[in-house]
């Protein structure tokens, strides 16, 4: 349980249950005619048109004055204190008829009209608990005229009926505070709830727009980053070409093949990580033009086919005869089959099998299966897969290049062109990464 002392103010949601339960109030109302219908031969009529006109009376204001007061700028208490009154007069308007029945009434008037306030002390249990004030205010005000009203007959059967009365309304008291407290313990807790919920969605949209920061930040240092490189790249590839003159010291050479070999990696690496950035911050667009999209799958498998080959991993293509056109970036689909092709390289060992599948499904639209018979990925690690810059810890992959940028970039790509991504993997089992673009 909260701590009482940091515990959040509950007093607007009681006067709000207070207010917006008005069935009670109505319903005092209806058995009050129907009480009135039973004991129109013992009371006088005069008495029965007065009693019912002051319980209406009082129970319209009671009516209007709640939904005055839901919409009213009155402090919280004073609502609540306005409502404990009216409730008590309520009772009080119960209480009375016990009373209007003493000079003539039998003992079978006198216990229909303790039935009738018990039914009701007990039916406004749920509708007065929210603050209990309001509802001992309504059950003394019923039961105490009533059992003073027997206790003055002092003729055994009523002197019982009074003790009974008595009990039954210090039992309802206690059974109301026990409920009562339930309640505001609900109500605190259900505060402190929306108070933590609120908490967090405001860390969660701190979280969001600084991560939406961190990836519009990386986008926006692409011409700080490439052009270092470039230069790297461009004056290596001079001194390794001998345009100024020749270079006497070999190993000076096979020093400045090593810099331009490393700086294009570099390049290649700062360019994926630029484009993964502008990717997850929106600055990505696309450019879509029909592709034949059977013949580039053909060119990206015999692209790949001397490394395969090399790695001693079979590449087989299961595409079907009758792709359509695919509107697409033809640059980035060319980047996404070349990343999912590599990945998998990456990560079947020798002796293993990559298979490439194309086809349409009966939706219309175009469905690409790129599966391995590599190492896989556990179950509950895919989410962490799909995370720009996270790698397991596998001796396996870590025997490759890589800075886990590859796959998030790819679903990113295949989404940007209004399709979807899906990655099944399970330990020793392979991978299968299939997209799905819309035709």
């Amino acid at each position: 349980m909260p701590n009482p002392e940091a515990a959040p103010d509950i007093a607007p949601q009681q006067a709000e249950g207070l207010l917006r339960n008005r069935a009670t109030i109505l319903s005092n109302l209806v058995v009050a005619l129907l009480s009135v219908l039973v004991l129109r031969e013992t009371l006088p009529t005069a008495t029965t048109l007065g009693w019912i006109a002051g319980m209406a009376a009082l129970n319209v204001a009671r009516l209007f004055l709640s939904h005055w007061m839901l919409r009213s700028a009155w402090p919280v208490r004073r609502k609540l204190h306005v409502f404990t009154v009216g409730a008590a007069l309520s009772g009080l308007s119960w209480g009375c008829l016990p009373v209007l029945l003493l000079p003539a009434g039998t003992e079978a008037d006198f216990a229909f009209a303790g039935f009738m306030i018990a039914g009701m002390t007990a039916g406004a249990i749920t509708a007065l608990c929210w603050y209990q004030p309001a509802y001992l205010g309504f059950l003394l005000g019923a039961t105490l005229p009533l059992s003073a009203s027997l206790l003055t007959l002092q003729q055994p059967v009523y002197l019982t009926m009074a003790g009974q009365v008595l009990f039954y309304a210090i039992m309802l008291g206690v059974i109301s505070a026990f409920y009562s407290r339930r309640l505001l313990q609900n109500l605190r807790l259900e505060a402190a709830l929306d108070r933590e919920h609120r908490r967090l969605e405001a860390t969660r949209q701190e979280l969001a727009l600084a991560q939406s920061n961190k990836w519009l930040t990386l986008a926006q240092l692409r011409h700080h980053l490439r052009t270092p490189m470039n230069a790297v790249i461009g004056f290596s590839d001079m001194l390794r070409s001998e345009v100024l003159g020749p270079i006497g010291n070999p190993k000076h050479k096979a020093y400045i093949d090593h810099i331009h070999e490393s700086g294009t990696r570099a390049l290649q690496t700062i360019t994926q990580i630029l484009e993964v950035s502008q990717a997850e911050a929106g600055m990505l667009t696309l450019s879509r033009t029909p592709l034949d999209i059977r013949q580039e799958l053909t060119d990206c498998l015999r692209h790949h086919g001397e490394t395969a080959k090399r790695l001693n991993v079979t590449l087989t293509a299961d595409i079907a005869d009758d792709l359509p056109p695919l509107p697409c970036d033809p640059d980035r689909l060319r980047q996404i089959l070349d990343q999912l092709l590599s990945n998998a390289l990456r990560h079947t060992p020798a002796g293993g099998a990559i298979t490439l599948a194309a086809r349409v499904t009966p939706k219309h639209w175009l469905e690409i299966r790129i599966a391995d018979t590599g190492i896989g990925i556990p179950e509950d690690r895919l989410a962490e897969a799909m995370t720009p810059f996270v790698q397991f810890d596998d001796a396996l992959v870590r025997q490759h290049d890589g800075i886990g940028i590859g796959l998030p970039l790819a679903r990113r790509l295949v989404e940007l062109h209004g399709g979807s991504f899906t990655l099944d993997s399970a330990p020793d089992q392979g991978t299968t990464v299939t997209i799905r673009l819309p035709l």
